[in-house]
């Protein structure tokens, strides 16, 4: 029997549940080695083992802290692990035992999310660079959610970890809440994103389509969910500069109003230049909403046919996919079927179960 240890301080976040949903599929598959779970202690009632072999350990250090690099060292340390499993690459490089690491996208690397002093950002910027090296370097595994992120790292790093990075394909939401109503939405007809405003998820190319059909459609809303933050207060303020009316923003969602906003959404548009896997996408085609992606990074890979597709750069092409969309009853369905269908490929089961393959492959 093995004892690994997996750093889920992030679970509590968008990309946290990635981590949740392997917890809850390592627990089923695995019920010979001992695992330590460490997950902030704020978050004590968010996650609780099922498996009788799993365990919580409270960890408090902040990512990119000093704390992180030394006593979050020595408790992986003191908890002695035959592997470590670190679910972002933010880790202290002070540790040397055996670990893999997950490693979601590269878009730190290529766009920047500038809030506050632009040279201070700079400089973490640098040290994510350096850390990210680092971590291919020290990894014994390193785990990617797409194809397109592999290969992605394997350029990063030129071609020296091709070896041990693996893809471990992620999938939508299999631990479901109860719909939610939002009230100032019923009965309303909308299109809709979920996510943060960074620069990157390029939202104000949503913001001109919208804009370029809102005469065709005037009851239309245009809803974004999502932190609220200094890049959402950017939006807004670019929303009111182009005098765009009916934009709904609704700050932090419940899963559960998540899941109602794509049930009656009449299409969820994903206009991002970047992303890892965006597993938003794979919940609205689970829920039956039509998706129209950007054909950026691996949003191609991940919905196949069942989307429509537009030049992120383009706002005429978004407005014109917009339009098709909504005049057709027919596509509609089409892509419904086509999401359904598209969203039954991926499994948490089967990520969990590489996942699992590479932590024997080492043990």
């Amino acid at each position: 029997m093995s004892h690994i240890v997996i750093d889920a301080r992030i679970i509590n976040s968008s990309t946290g549940h990635y981590v949740e949903y392997l917890l809850h599929q390592l627990q089923k598959i695995d019920t010979s080695n001992r695992y330590t779970v460490l997950i902030p202690s704020k978050d004590k009632d968010f996650w609780k083992p099922t498996g009788d072999n799993f365990s919580v350990q409270f960890a408090d250090q902040k990512p990119y802290s000093f704390s992180e690099q030394l006593s979050f060292t020595y408790q992986l340390y003191k908890l002695k692990p035959d592997l470590v499993h670190f679910t972002m690459p933010q880790q202290p490089v002070l540790y040397f035992g055996r670990h893999v690491t997950t490693i979601h996208d590269t878009t730190l690397v290529r766009y920047e999310n500038i809030k506050g002093n632009k040279y201070i950002y700079k400089l973490k910027k640098s040290i994510f660079v350096t850390l990210l090296r680092n971590v291919l370097r020290s990894s014994k595994a390193i785990f990617t959610p797409t194809e397109y992120v592999r290969k992605d790292l394997i350029k990063f790093s030129n071609d020296n970890y091709s070896n041990k990075i693996h893809t471990t394909l992620l999938a939508g939401e299999v631990i479901g809440a109860i719909p939610e109503a939002i009230s100032s939405l019923k009965n309303k007809d909308f299109i809709f994103f979920v996510g943060n405003a960074f620069p990157y998820k390029n939202l104000q190319l949503l913001v001109d389509a919208y804009k370029k059909i809102k005469h065709n459609h005037p009851k239309l809303i245009l809803v974004f969910a999502g932190k609220p933050d200094q890049f959402s207060e950017t939006l807004k303020t670019y929303t009111r500069d182009q005098e765009v009316d009916d934009v709904l923003f609704l700050g932090y969602i419940s899963d559960g109003e998540k899941r109602w906003l794509f049930q009656h959404a009449k299409s969820y548009v994903v206009p991002s230049l970047s992303e890892g896997f965006h597993m938003p996408l794979l919940e609205a085609m689970e829920d039956n909403c039509p998706v129209i992606s950007s054909t950026a990074t691996c949003m191609p890979e991940v919905a196949a046919d069942a989307a429509l597709y537009f030049d992120p750069y383009s706002s005429d092409e978004l407005a014109s996919q917009l339009q098709k969309l909504l005049a057709s009853d027919q596509l509609r369905k089409d892509l419904i079927k086509k999401g359904q269908v598209r969203a039954a490929e991926f499994s948490w089961t089967d990520t969990a179960t590489k996942t699992h393959a590479v932590y024997t492959s080492i043990l």
